[in-house]
């Protein structure tokens, strides 16, 4: 999704684009994604990520629009907001305390007490004794959201190419050029990598960037009555409806698996935070799980921009569990940076991994659980 943003950022703006695939548009994190545009039910703290996670969520409902229209399709968006739980005093205090200065990046953030809560959810497990809710979160189907994406851009001149695999960048002659795994050589004013969490090429183009793959599980679910519509970040997990009245349950979090399979304890896991969370939904109906390979950079931000000494080559990457969110704002920032020579905003700036010693990639704990959303995201 955040090459299909970028190539749509800059083809309606009347440039040629080439979209070089090694698999197909979707298969990766893409795909596998809860869809989730949660910025500040994701944050602790007014960091970077606070800022400009609540200005893409602002830009989203036009950036959709516009993209739905170029697509001739629906991503499916489930715009009800979210909710982040609190269970006894101390965490309904921490969750009272980081409202205050949530409300100046959105004022629509409402604190919940336990009567409010539990008629706003009804069924949720009665250890929850308050919550804040944040009314202008949604998700959409990560799935068609990238479908979305893909046609728009499309739409808008870009020419996409599947099963071509990228081996080489090379940058000495007048035009960048770029070379297939079949021999083929393409050539460009401009290379631009959205790689995921693959690292290969990046290493061949002599790009060091701390970029790991963490694999995350998920479950879905067929709710046997009528849920809330609401996002539930809870104590190790989330609860998020989708259009079509199933529930997505995640996601475990584990840097030292590389495979795509599903095990049986992470489906035990997310299933107990489930019941944990949502008692009733012990009578759901499981409807399936998958995996995908979240791309994590050292500092959990993605890296938008220039890379240092390499002229005409970018990056995209990094974007770990805010592809969904961050696609569009994204695509906009690369394509003012590679059109328009504009600065990117320093916090995603490739250039914070060259001024500086690396910094160490924070290890996970395997096949943890995602953290509690109150966690710090550094």
């Amino acid at each position: 999704m955040v090459g299909c943003g970028a190539a749509y950022a800059m083809a309606r703006r009347g440039t040629e684009i080439t979209l070089l695939e090694r698999s197909s548009i979707g298969s990766g994190a893409s795909g596998a994604a809860a869809g989730m545009l949660a910025p500040l039910a994701e944050s602790r703290s007014r960091d970077a990520f606070a800022e400009f996670g609540s200005a893409a969520l602002a830009g989203f409902g036009s950036w959709l629009a516009e993209v739905q229209e170029a697509a001739g399709m629906s991503a499916d968006a489930c715009a009800h907001g979210s909710l982040v739980l609190a269970a006894g005093d101390a965490q309904a205090a921490a969750l009272a305390a980081r409202l205050r200065w949530q409300r100046t990046l959105d004022g629509a953030a409402l604190y919940l007490d336990h009567r409010q809560l539990h008629e706003l959810v009804p069924g949720l497990s009665p250890k929850f004794t308050a919550a804040v809710h944040y009314p202008s979160e949604l998700s959409v189907d990560a799935g068609r959201y990238t479908l979305a994406l893909r046609r728009a851009a499309e739409a808008a001149g870009a020419r996409i190419v599947e099963g071509t695999e990228v081996v080489a960048v090379d940058l000495r002659a007048r035009d960048a050029q770029v070379r297939l795994r079949t021999g083929a050589e393409l050539t460009g004013d401009a290379v631009l990598l959205t790689v995921g969490s693959e690292v290969a090429l990046l290493r061949a183009t002599g790009v060091e960037l701390p970029l790991v793959a963490v694999k995350g599980e998920i479950i879905r679910l067929r709710p046997a009555g009528r849920m809330s519509e609401l996002i539930i970040f809870g104590p190790g997990g989330y609860l998020t409806p989708r259009a079509d009245g199933s529930v997505l349950v995640g996601a475990t979090q584990d840097p030292m698996r590389q495979d795509r399979e599903v095990r049986a304890g992470a489906v035990d896991g997310l299933l107990s935070f489930a019941l944990r969370t949502m008692p009733a939904l012990a009578d759901a109906a499981f409807a399936g799980a998958w995996s995908g390979l979240r791309p994590q950079l050292a500092d959990l931000l993605p890296a938008i921009g220039p890379v240092p000494g390499k002229d005409r080559l970018f990056v995209s990457l990094g974007h770990h569990r805010n592809g969904i969110l961050l696609a569009g704002w994204s695509g906009d920032v690369i394509a003012r940076s590679i059109l328009d020579s504009e600065a990117v905003p320093e916090a995603v700036s490739p250039a914070r991994f060259f001024a500086q010693p690396p910094v160490a990639v924070p290890r996970l704990p395997t096949s943890a659980l995602l953290p509690q959303p109150t966690q710090d995201r550094r």
